[in-house]
């Protein structure tokens, strides 16, 4: 009788259980790696298939945007995933489609119709945007990627440094046989080369969801068959509103105090005598709010340790060299890192996060004289910000006679 009513209680229990219900074999999905957005005048030119609307019904509004998306698909059974590829080629193992729409869901249920299999967004590596349509804001964008829940949040989001975000799906070296990939692990050794900051899509969104904080996406640009890392764009809410070089994104690494460093800094000694080549190997920074007469005071420490990587047209390390190398670089240090911060503040650009930092350490200020992004922009573009910089040399090397 025990066992019968066990049974009888673990039925209803069976029946809640869905089970696979939306379960799609491999063969059945169109796996996208790599998508590429741009924008298109030749919208009239360009056939329009009726899938989410018939023919002339979409309420086209006078600032709307005509999509061309590009979409890198997987060929089955042709990308080789261990040693020994053989001659396969990168030809082989991917397949670009284009497709157009008002939106990107508009779009992709276009491409949909050119394909046998599901759309499955869930391998998805690479995520390109060309740099008019940063300019004129990616909130649209972000709004569907969000939304769909097989986007996943370690994705890479690319801005090109000019031209079509098309042409970055088209860089594939020779060695490599499946371009998103490459793609991909160029961004990811970037930031573990200290090239660029851990920029994936989930921080992205982050940045473009709190409040006092402005995103930084990296930069590219297609060199044929390769790209080339081109610093960081960086935004105002959801529009780009400039870029940092190479250069500059090292600097702001500093400023965040992140490790390690993958830009070295070149020193002219003061009688103009030689060169140095000084490398960062070690940084560490502190941002410090506090309110003075009622208004935001900002304080940023910057410690960093390097080494003397080379030495041109000069053979001296002795201990007076070194201590003026390091002079030399904390005062052209602090006047580079002033110069890059008043040109953020003066395109109300906040990357750092010094608003968030402000509003969690002084939320009665926040409400009553801030309140918001718009307020806080208000406030940031004349902000006093004291960057002070400490550069310490550790190691020399060998020297030369």
């Amino acid at each position: 009788m025990k066992r019968v009513l066990l049974f009888m209680a673990i039925i209803p229990i069976l029946m809640l259980l869905s089970g696979c219900w939306d379960r799609y074999e491999l063969e059945e999905r169109a796996m996208i790696l790599a998508i590429s957005i741009d924008v298109t005048d030749d919208r009239e030119e360009v056939e329009k298939y009726e899938v989410t609307h018939s023919k002339g019904d979409f309420p086209v509004r006078e600032d709307q945007k005509y999509y061309k998306l590009t979409a890198q698909l997987a060929v089955p059974g042709k990308i080789m995933l261990g040693p020994g590829g053989g001659e396969t080629n990168s030809e082989d193992t991917d397949w670009l489609l284009v497709t157009y729409g008002y939106t990107m869901k508009d779009a992709l249920s276009n491409l949909q119709q050119e394909l046998a299999e599901k759309i499955y967004l869930g391998h998805i590596q690479i995520i390109v945007v060309s740099e008019e349509i940063a300019k004129n804001g990616i909130s649209e964008i972000m709004d569907f990627l969000r939304r769909d829940y097989e986007v996943r949040r370690s994705a890479w989001l690319m801005i090109t440094d000019g031209g079509e975000a098309q042409d970055i799906l088209n860089a594939t070296p020779p060695i490599q046989t499946i371009p998103s990939l490459y793609l991909s692990n160029t961004l990811k050794d970037a930031v573990r080369f200290g090239k660029l900051p851990k920029e994936f899509l989930g921080k992205i969104w982050i940045d473009f969801s709190d409040i006092g904080v402005d995103a930084m996406i990296p930069l590219v640009k297609s060199m044929g068959d390769h790209i080339l890392v081109h610093g960081l764009a960086y935004f105002k809410g959801d529009k780009m509103v400039g870029k940092l070089t190479p250069t500059d994104t090292g600097a702001i690494l500093a400023m965040q105090g992140m490790n390690p460093a993958g830009y070295s800094n070149v020193v002219e000694t003061e009688d103009q005598s030689g060169v140095y080549l000084i490398k960062p190997q070690r940084r560490k920074s502190k941002i410090s709010v506090k309110l003075v007469d009622g208004e935001p005071k900002v304080t940023i420490n910057v410690k960093i340790e390097g080494f003397v990587e080379e030495q041109n047209h000069v053979n001296d390390l002795s201990k007076d060299r070194l201590e003026e190398l390091e002079k030399t670089l904390s005062n052209y240090g602090e006047k580079a890192l002033s110069k890059l911060m008043k040109r953020l503040q003066q395109d109300e650009s906040d990357i750092l996060g010094i608003g968030a930092r402000v509003r969690a350490k002084y939320p009665k200020y926040w409400h009553e004289k801030v309140k918001d992004d718009k307020g806080w922009y208000e406030v940031y573009k004349d902000l006093d910000i004291q960057i002070h910089l400490d550069y310490k040399i550790r190691r020399v090397g060998m020297e030369w006679k």
